[in-house]
This record gives structure tokens, sequence and C-alpha cells, in this order.
């Protein structure tokens, strides 16, 4: 064929033959064309209208197809959904095709009609007895309205009839969850006590459970399914909050703290734990030990900018003990900060107070020269400022330092990460290391009160531990990390309502300045409680989400910025020596702590060892989904992508096809097949996904810029 001029010739003579009626000769014409270009949907299109003239559905259909697939792989929905009418009008037998109708109308955000589509199918299979296939597009239609009740109860009946009782179950847990939202608590209670009917062993019905029974008051019969639950697992982080949850409301404090503890042992840095212990301790009179449980979450938020909040903790302390001198110190470096003189002036005055009830001289000169600043006038202040100098010998050049040093910005985000990885080191006990880590800040910030308050605490501190306690301490507090929730959605937790008689509780257990949610919301430092009662990390790394406070990651920042002291060693050597250590110290069988080395090993870019350590903590059959994917990501993060898609499959098959996880699995595995440049691959993922859900992860965006071209093989879309 001699290109236009041919392509004219040939559709003008069959244009002819369809005017003489002649259908099969002009057929025979188009499909000339057809040889050079087989996806022309024009042509084809013709075609299959000529067939349907001859009375030839099944060529008629075929053509179609073509046309329809062609417009869908350019994402031009309304014109394949258009030729797919035309097919289902030539065989309304076949439900594939009324099915795909109902994808494309999913596609393209018309959920009425695609719903209306899947359900009049579901129930043609239902007809036949075709279950299975029924529950395919169940599952369809309820991601389509998760907030569908009706939807999610035949759903759950469906997956009854086939057997599936965990599914079944699954759905009528969720369907409780609308009932609870909706405040039909006894519906829930309902829903619950079926889902319990059909697997009595599930930890999460009966949790759930639990939490509707405690609603309806029956706080008795909600601890006795927490317990239960903890007989089975007594790790169930989620039974153990519960239980404790319960026991703090119900004023029995002595069993609240017990399990609080518990937690706190496996999960230092739990923000319901630290928060509720420090609650308790605070009606109790232990204000110090209060403070300990506050100190790590006041510091995030002060890392986090989040003053307020912190001030909030704070005056939960000084309500208490108005003297408190750590908590008085905290605020007034965050009035400092916020450059709020009034109230810095009354808080230096107060510390200033208490420093001359315990003696504390030297520690008065900094709060004496602040004091000056913001009341140059006071008389009083500079006598005895000037009378304090005399009795210490303090030089002038002494004097000068006293009065004018004040961090900068930088200055003070490197004390702060000194000071929050003494904390890790002091949660476990490790007095030394922390002491270490506060005198390498103090030689470089002689100044800081800051440096010098936590030193002075950590004096106070008497920590006696065995050469073996001291190795597994450190060994914990290298693997702890801190945890992440994004900012929880929805509702603040309801007001505890049973007041109790202990002589602080009126005033401190039952206050309500701060709710927990609240508190904590944006923070770098609350746990994410996952149903299977584990405490996991998520690691989104299309989010601004960074691990805090290991060792190597805070030795790795110091030597980075040049902080370093004579103890520190080279990263290398360090990393070398704890794995050393954990060889010989941990046992291969404790493989939670092995994921977390593997994550602390991951965010520091110790690719090869963090993929050594996943290998090891996949043995664990709760972990195995989340260790695969740990290493698909570790070998994409080498350029890997065999590995990381060979890995990716592995983890893949592990889930159920159609559920979240499944597409979110899918989506990764579209980012690597996007990065070798296998787009056609990629396409084909990322349309499934975009008939599940289209706004996930901007996945319609994502398919028209890689249908126009837009991406490059080797540089994924982001």
């Amino acid at each position: 064929m001699n290109g236009k001029l041919d392509r004219v010739k040939i559709i003008e003579q069959a244009e002819r033959y369809v005017r003489a009626g002649k259908i099969k000769e002009a057929i025979i014409e188009y499909e000339k064309l057809l040889e050079d270009d087989p996806a022309d949907v024009s042509i084809n299109n013709i075609v299959g209208d000529l067939y349907v003239r001859l009375g030839q559905s099944e060529r008629a259909i075929k053509s179609f197809e073509k046309v329809a697939s062609e417009y869908e792989r350019k994402s031009q929905y309304s014109q394949a959904l258009a030729i797919l009418k035309k097919i289902c009008r030539l065989n309304p037998e076949n439900p594939q095709y009324f099915i795909r109708m109902a994808d494309l109308y999913s596609r393209q955000g018309f959920t009425a009609e695609a719903k209306q589509e899947y359900l009049r199918i579901a129930e043609k299979y239902l007809r036949a007895k075709q279950v299975e296939k029924a529950i395919e597009l169940y599952e369809k239609v309820v991601r389509l309205d998760k907030d569908d009740l009706n939807l999610k109860m035949q759903l759950a009946a469906l997956y009854k009839l086939d057997g599936r009782t965990d599914r079944a179950v699954n759905e009528l847990l969720e369907a409780a969850e609308l009932k609870l939202a909706a405040g039909l608590i006894d519906e829930a209670h309902k829903l619950l006590l079926e889902a319990r009917k059909l697997n009595p062993e599930s930890p999460r019905a009966g949790l759930k459970l639990a939490q509707v029974l405690r609603l309806k008051g029956q706080a008795e019969e909600a601890m006795d399914l927490a317990r239960a639950a903890l007989e089975k697992n007594p790790n169930d982080l989620e039974a153990l909050n519960f239980l404790g949850n319960v026991y703090f409301e119900e004023g029995k404090f002595s069993l609240a703290k017990e399990v609080f503890t518990k937690i706190l042992n496996y999960y230092p840095l739990n923000v319901n734990a630290r928060y509720k212990l420090g609650r308790i301790n605070l009606g109790e009179g232990e204000v110090d030990r209060a403070y300990e449980y506050f100190e790590p979450l006041i510091d995030s938020y002060l890392k986090k900018r989040k003053e307020d909040k912190a001030i909030g903790l704070l005056g939960l302390i000084l309500t208490v003990r108005k003297d408190h001198l750590p908590s008085m110190e905290k605020m007034a470096a965050i009035f400092r900060g916020n450059k709020d003189l009034s109230r810095l002036e009354q808080v230096d005055r107060a510390i200033l107070a208490e420093l001359k009830k315990i003696g504390e001289k030297t520690k008065m000169l900094p709060v004496y020269a602040e004091l000056l600043k913001l009341k140059p006038s006071d008389e009083k202040l500079a006598k005895e400022y000037r009378e304090l100098k005399k009795e210490l010998m303090i030089t002038e050049e002494q004097e000068a330092v006293y009065d004018t040093w004040v961090p900068s910005k930088d200055q003070e985000e490197e004390i702060q990460a000194g000071l929050a990885q003494a904390d890790v080191y002091l949660q476990e006990g490790l007095t030394r290391l922390a002491r270490r880590v506060i005198e390498g800040l103090l030689l470089k910030y002689p100044n800081d009160s800051m440096i010098k308050q936590k030193l002075n605490y950590i004096d106070s501190l008497k920590t006696q531990l065995s050469e073996e306690e001291l190795i597994k301490k450190v060994e914990k507090a290298t693997a702890i990390e801190t945890q992440v929730l994004r900012p929880a959605k929805g509702k603040r937790q309801e007001k505890e309502e049973r007041k109790t008689s202990l002589p602080f509780n009126e005033q401190i257990l039952g206050e309500d300045k701060v709710n927990p949610l609240d508190i904590f919301r944006d923070t770098g430092i609350v746990p994410i409680i996952t149903t299977d009662g584990r405490e996991k990390k998520y690691y989104d790394l299309q989010e601004n989400i960074r691990a805090e406070l290991a060792m190597i990651s805070a030795i790795y920042q110091r030597q980075k910025k040049g902080v370093t002291t004579q103890f520190e060693k080279e990263l290398s050597s360090i990393v070398s020596e704890f794995r050393k250590g954990v060889r010989d110290k941990i046992p291969e069988e404790d493989f939670q702590i092995h994921l977390q080395l593997g994550l602390a090993f991951m965010e520091q870019g110790l690719l090869d060892e963090a993929i050594e350590e996943f290998n090891i903590a996949s043995k664990d059959k709760s972990l195995i989904l989340e260790t695969l994917t740990l290493i698909s990501h570790c070998y994409r993060l080498k350029g890997n992508m065999e590995e990381a898609e060979r890995w990716l499959n592995r983890a893949i098959k592990l889930v159920a096809p159609g559920t979240d996880q499944y597409f979110a699995l899918m989506f990764d595995l579209g980012l690597i097949y996007e990065q070798t440049g296998d787009l056609e691959k990629a396409l084909s993922i990322y349309r499934d996904i975009q008939s599940w859900n289209p706004t996930y992860r901007s996945v319609s965006e994502r398919i028209e810029r890689l249908s126009n071209s837009a991406g490059t093989p080797g540089n994924p879309l982001n």
C-alpha cells in the first residue's frame, strides 16, 4: 500500500460497496487497512457495524472489543463505555461485558451506575449458584461504598455461605464499626455476637465486643473479655491498652499501673501507657516520677513546635507541685523561644525562688542575668546579682558569658537531639551512656541551662545493673525508634465520666485539660496499634515520616555535624560491634527485635544489614508479610529491581486479591515496572487499582501521564 493515497482509495471503494449493498466486499476492503494498523478504532468500529448488518454478532463483537480495548488503553473511558454498550446489546447473556462496563463506570466516578450493574450481575450469579463470582462483585461494590451497612451485611452472609468464616467476621466487624459510629450500640452488639458465634477465637471480635460492653456500662464483662484475650496472647498490645484504660476509668489505679508498666516494658514510647502512668503518679503525688513519663512527650512537642501542648503537660505537673524545678525550667525555655517575655519573667522569678530555697547558687546566675535583661531597672535584683557574683567570685569574662549566651536555632535543635538521645538511655536505665551524651553536649555548650539540668538529674539517679542486664538494656535502647501516627481523623476521645475520691484524683486523674489524642497528634512518638496486637511502624516513603532516637541514628547525625567526643567511634565500627553483640546475646527467635534493627539499619542506608535482619524476622509468620515488603523496598533502594520484584511478588501471594492490602502491594509493583521501563505492565496494574479506587495515591493522574508518554523509563512519576 502506498501511504495516504492508497488508504483514501480503499475507503472510497469500501463506501461504494456499502452504498451498493455489498457489505461483505466492503468488509474485505476495510480489513486491508487493518493489516497495517490492527488497532485502528475508526475502521474496527465500521467493520463491527457492518458485521451487525450481516447478522454476524460474534465477529462484530470481536471488532468492537478491539475498539473498546484501545480506548481503555488511552484512558478514553467515555468512548470505551459507548462501545461496550453496543457489545452488551449484541450479547446480553455474557456477564463479563456488563462487569467490564461497570468497571468503566467506576473509573469515571459514576458510582451509582457501577453499583447497579455489579449487583444486577451478582444476582444472576447467585441464581446460578455461583457464589464465588457473586462475592467478587459484592467486594467491588463494598469498595465503592464502604459506608453502606446493608452491603457489608450481605457480603458477610455470602462469605459465611461460601465457608470463608474469617472474611465474614471481618465484614461483621466493619459493619459493627459503622453502627457504633452512628451511635447504634445495641445493633453493633448484635453484629459482634454474630461474629463471635462464627469465630469464638477471633481476638478482634472479642476486643470489639469488650468495647461495646464497656459503652453499655458492663465494665466487669468487658474486662473479662480483655483478660481472656491476654491469656491467649499475653503481649496483645490492643488488649493491654484496653484493659489498662478500663482499670483507669474504674479507679483501679494499682491494676492500671501494672498493665501500663507491662506495656512500657515492650513498647517504651507507647503514648497511652506513658500518659496514663504520668497521671496516676500525679494522683499519688509522685511528681518526679510523673515528669519522667511526660518528659519524652514534652520534648517531642518542643521539637515539633507544638509549645501549647507541651505547656499543657507541664501545667498538669505544676498543678500538683507549683515549685517543681524541671517543669518550670522547661516552661521558661518555651516562653524564651516564643519571646513571651511577660510570662518568662514570672517563671524565672519562681525558678529563682526555688533555687534560693535549695541553695543552688551557681544555677541562680543565668536566671538573675536574664531577669535583669527583662527588668533592667529592678534595683533589688541588681543588688542580689552583684552580691551573688561576689560570693561566687565570678570573673568579668564569666559574667559576660552568663549575660549574653543564647543558642541559635541550629544549636537549639542539636541540643534537643542530644537530650532526646539521652532520654532513650535513661528510659532503659543506662545512666552512664546518658551521662556521656550529655557531657559531650556540655563540652560544646557549657552555659546551656537545660544541659546542666539534665546532667544534675542524671547525677541524682542510682542505677545498678548486672553485666547481662546492661547488655540487654543497650540492645533494647538501640532498637528503640520513635513511632508514628498520622493525624487522627474524626472524633476526640470521650470525656472520662467517673471521678474518684483519692486526694488528687478530682484535680488530676479527672483532669480534662489535656486530651491524649490532642496532646500527641502530629508528634513523632505515637505508636500505631494494629489489629493483631502488635505495635508497628508504617514506612510510607512518599511522606515525610522520619525515625528518631535510635542510637546509631543519633551518632550518625552527630558525626555528620562534627559533634563527636572521644567515646564515639566510626559508624562502621559501631555497626560491626553492635551486630556482633546482637548475634552473641539476642536469641535468633526474638524476631521483633530483629525487625526493629532492620528498620534502624534501613533508615541509615545500611541496606545489606537491614535485609539480613528482615530475613531473620521473616521466620515469624506474623511478620512475614511486613518483612517481605521491606526486603523488596531495600532492593529497590539498592537499584536491584529484579530482586525487588521477586520479593514483592512473594508478599503479594500472601494476601487475598481484591483487599486494600493487595492493591497497596500491587501499586508498589507498578512502581517497580515503571522504574524498569515496562510501562505496559505498570499501566495494566494502575488500571486495576483505578477500578478499585480511582483516588488511590493519584493513580488516575499517573495513568493519564503515562498514557501520554510523560513518564520516562527509569524515572517513575511521583
